[in-house]
């Protein structure tokens, strides 16, 4: 009895904990981002949206007898949208906080559309498992407020569905619970222990490979990315850039303004640095006042990229804080036996550069090259 109390408890405290947790939209991304899955995610988003869009059409096509025209309109409205929304992923920029909501909304709209098109409420009340995969989305992308919402819109169609096939006959009170049971609760069950587990997992990640300050990675983190991109692509055939950026007047800016106004300057510059760089591309803190950037140089070029960094850095507070930026072109095979000892090479490299430009007066770029031979 007692444990019963105490789960009661914890689990109490739990929900009030998930109820109130932040949307997670800006960490989640930034977690795909320093693991380069972001572009995987968009096309597995994508997908997902396109293959939803077919089970309306498919069941307009399957129809034994002429549908009528609700069934019709409703049917190519709820494609329409799916293929809208599988577009949007796969060419449109990787969406903001808002837009990613306006997602959800629209996906909750085009799949209550597509159930509510099927003549067959069975069919109808079965699809709403789709339902599932939105609440997935916002399970790892948002928080248990919004989830609450899309659940509460589940169980509107789920039981208009219900009511509507009981109202023509077209099954018993058991068949339709049963339907309500195995479709819905796949709907709910999942993404909420989904967010459960998510919270856990940010907390981790949070504590081992990010830096707590200004939420760009850490040392170790850096570490892992490092391997991870040398890793996904052995033959370096576009080539890597690392550059260090070590800023040249921050202890003027700490002595000035204090070290709290400090710590506003670094958590600035490092969400400007997440910005600049963009979804291929890894941005850490090593240090007090050092940041890191790596990224493929398939769609740009050692310079440019340190340049904009520099430029990135320079726009942030006022006075500016200019940087010494050094930064390494490594081109070659990356040899498959020394992940780890490329990972130092990387930024040893790029850390010999930076201290090049600071000797030539800093807010300025120095650039070497390294092949793999």
């Amino acid at each position: 009895m007692i444990r019963f109390g105490v789960g009661l408890a914890q689990l109490g405290w739990a929900l009030s904990h998930w109820w109130n947790r932040q949307d997670q939209f800006d960490w989640f991304g930034s977690y795909l981002a320093d693991r380069q899955l972001v572009e995987p995610t968009r096309v597995l988003l994508a997908i997902s949206a396109g293959t939803v869009t077919l089970v309306p059409v498919v069941t307009l096509i399957d129809a034994t007898t002429r549908p009528e025209t609700g069934y019709v309109v409703a049917a190519v409205v709820a494609s329409i949208l799916g293929i809208a929304l599988s577009m949007m992923w796969l060419f449109l920029p990787w969406p903001s906080v808002s837009r990613s909501r306006w997602w959800v909304v629209v996906s909750d709209v085009a799949i209550a559309l597509g159930c509510l098109a099927q003549e067959e409420r069975i069919g109808g009340l079965n699809g709403c498992a789709l339902f599932g995969l939105v609440g997935g989305y916002i399970a790892f992308f948002h928080g248990a407020r919004m989830l609450t919402a899309h659940i509460a819109f589940t169980l509107v169609v789920a039981g208009t569905l219900s009511g509507l096939m009981l109202g023509d006959d077209q099954g018993t009170v058991s068949s339709v619970a049963i339907a309500v049971i195995q479709a819905v609760l796949v709907g709910i069950a999942i993404p909420i222990a989904t967010q459960f587990m998510l919270e856990v997992l940010a907390s981790d990640a949070a504590a081992s490979e990010v830096d707590t300050l200004t939420g760009v990675l850490n040392r170790r983190g850096l570490e892992r990315a490092l391997e991870r991109i040398s890793t996904m692509d052995r033959q370096n055939s576009h080539g890597l850039a690392v550059l260090v950026a070590d800023l040249d007047n921050f202890k003027e800016i700490n002595d000035q303004y204090g070290h709290r106004y400090g710590d506003r300057v670094l958590a600035e510059i490092a969400a400007r640095l997440r910005v600049a760089v963009g979804a291929s591309g890894v941005v850490a803190r090593i240090g007090g006042d050092e940041f890191v950037v790596a990224d493929s140089l398939r769609w740009t070029e050692p310079t440019r990229l340190a340049n904009h960094v520099l430029h990135t850095i320079s726009a942030v507070s006022d006075p500016p804080v200019t940087a010494s930026v050094g930064v390494v072109h490594f081109s070659g095979r990356i040899p498959g036996r020394q992940s780890v000892m490329s990972t130092v090479l990387f930024t040893d490299l790029a850390d010999a550069a930076m201290y090049e430009a600071k000797r030539s007066g800093g807010n300025t770029v120095r650039t070497r090259s390294h092949h793999y031979s």
